[in-house]
C-alpha cells in the first residue's frame, strides 16, 4: 500500500498516484504467474493405469451354426399293393419293432388270383411233364410243343409267386424299430402301389445336420468334437463329434453339409429340433493374445501402450506398433511387436500418448481416472 500525502501540489499527487498504480499492476501479474506455475506443476499428465503381463498362450476361434435334428431311419411307408384299408394294428405314437405289422389292406381279390393261378399252375404242370415224358423216353411229339408247355409251366409258376408276394405285402410292417408318428390314410380309403401310409421315425439313431460356409471348407474335418446345446433344454452344453462333412458346395447359400452325431438319450431330443453348433475353426499355441479394446488404430496402423521409464527415471507410456493377426471376439493375436513378458497397459490406456506419465496401480484399486 502506498500513502500520498494530503498536502503534497497536484502535478506531485499525479506522479504519486501512477507510480502506485503501476506498482500494483506488477504485483497482480506476478502473483498471476506464480499462482498458474504453481497449478501446472500439480497439473502435469499422469495417468492411473493397471498393466498386464503379457505370456504365450493358446488361441482358439469358432464359428456357431444352427442345426437340425434327424435320424437317419424317418421314412414313409408307402403300400407295395393297391387295395382298401382294412384296419390299423397299431395307433399313433407306439413303438413297432422290425417286422411287426402296422396296418392290413384287403386281400380277397388277391386270394382268388392266388387260387386261380394255383390251378393254372398245377395243369400246365401235368401237361409239361406229360409231353416231356413221351417226347424223351418215346420220341412221340415235337420239340416246340415240349418247349411250349415247359415255358407255359413256368411262367404260371412264377405269376403264382408273385401273387404270394403281393398277399404278404397287404401287411404292411415296420422295417425297423421306431415309433409310429403319424397316419397317412384313413381305414376304409383305398390305395396304390406307392401310396404314403404310414411316417415311421426310429429311435436308436439320432443325429444333428447343418451346413458350414463355405469359407470353413479347410477348418472342419471328420472326428472333430463339436458343443452343442438347445435353446429349449436346460441342460448343459453337451459334445458331439463330427461324422459326416460334405464334399461339395451348396450352389443356393454357399454351405457345405455336416453330420454331427447327438450326444445321451435319444429320448430327451425331437425330430426337427433346432440345436446350435460351435465348430473350432482355427487352433495355435504360444502365441500372445491381448483383447482388442487395449489396441488403438493410428494413421500408420495399429499401436499398443506399454509401461516404461524415461531418461529421468519417470514411469511413461511406449507406443508400440503392432502387426494383428487372426481375431475372435475380443481376442486378436500379435504377431509382430510384442515380447514376452512385456507390460501392457490395460485399464487407463485410452487416456494415453507416447510418453505420458503414468503411475501404474494394483487392479484391485478403484482410483483409475486421469489425475
Amino acid at each position: 500500500m502506498i500513502l500520498i500525502p494530503k498536502k503534497t501540489p497536484s502535478k506531485m499527487k499525479n506522479k504519486l498516484l501512477i507510480t502506485a498504480l503501476l506498482a500494483a499492476t506488477t504485483l497482480w501479474a506476478c502473483s498471476g504467474s506464480d499462482s498458474s506455475q504453481s497449478e501446472g506443476e500439480e497439473l502435469v499428465k499422469k495417468v492411473n493405469v493397471v498393466t498386464q503381463t503379457l505370456r504365450p498362450q493358446s488361441f482358439s476361434s469358432y464359428v456357431r451354426v444352427v442345426g437340425t435334428v434327424e435320424t437317419s431311419n424317418d421314412i414313409m411307408i408307402s403300400a407295395e399293393v393297391s387295395g382298401k384299408v382294412v384296419s390299423y394294428r397299431v395307433d399313433e405314437g407306439d413303438f413297432v419293432k422290425k417286422g411287426q405289422t402296422i396296418l392290413k389292406i384287403d386281400d380277397a381279390k388277391l386270394k382268388q388270383e392266388k387260387a386261380r393261378l394255383e390251378a393254372v399252375t398245377a395243369q400246365a404242370k401235368e401237361n409239361f411233364e406229360r409231353l416231356k415224358k413221351i417226347y424223351e423216353e418215346d420220341g412221340i411229339g415235337s420239340e416246340i410243343d415240349y418247349l411250349n408247355a415247359k415255358y407255359s409251366y413256368e411262367q404260371s409258376k412264377s405269376a403264382l409267386e408273385s401273387i404270394k408276394v403281393d398277399l404278404a405285402n397287404t401287411n404292411v410292417t415296420a422295417p425297423f424299430n421306431g415309433k409310429v408318428e403319424s397316419k397317412a390314410v384313413n381305414v376304409g380309403e383305398m390305395v396304390a402301389p406307392g401310396t404314403p401310409v404310414v411316417r415311421l421315425i426310429g429311435s436308436d439313431d439320432y443325429k444333428i445336420t447343418s451346413g458350414v460356409p463355405a469359407r470353413y471348407s479347410d477348418a472342419v474335418s471328420v472326428g472333430d468334437s463339436v458343443d452343442v446345446w438347445f435353446d429349449t433344454q436346460v441342460s448343459d452344453t453337451l459334445k458331439g463329434t463330427i461324422k459326416f462333412v460334405g464334399t461339395s458346395i451348396n450352389a443356393q447359400n454357399r454351405t457345405f453339409a455336416i453330420e454331427v452325431d447327438l450326444p445321451g438319450a435319444a429320448n430327451k431330443y425331437k425330430v426337427d429340433m433346432i440345436a446350435n453348433l460351435r465348430l473350432q475353426t482355427y487352433q495355435r499355441n504360444d502365441v500372445l493374445v491381448v483383447s482388442e479394446e487395449f489396441v488403438y488404430s493410428k494413421d500408420h496402423g495399429y499401436v499398443v501402450y506399454l509401461a516404461g521409464t524415461d531418461e529421468d527415471g519417470h514411469e511413461v507410456a511406449e507406443e508400440v506398433p503392432v502387426v494383428l493377426g487372426l481375431s475372435y471376439k475380443t481376442e486378436v493375436i500379435v504377431e509382430e511387436g510384442l515380447s514376452a513378458g512385456d507390460k501392457l497397459i490395460t485399464i487407463g490406456s485410452a487416456f494415453l500418448d507416447e510418453g505420458t506419465r503414468i503411475e501404474v496401480k494394483d487392479e484391485s484399486s478403484s482410483n483409475l481416472a486421469s489425475k
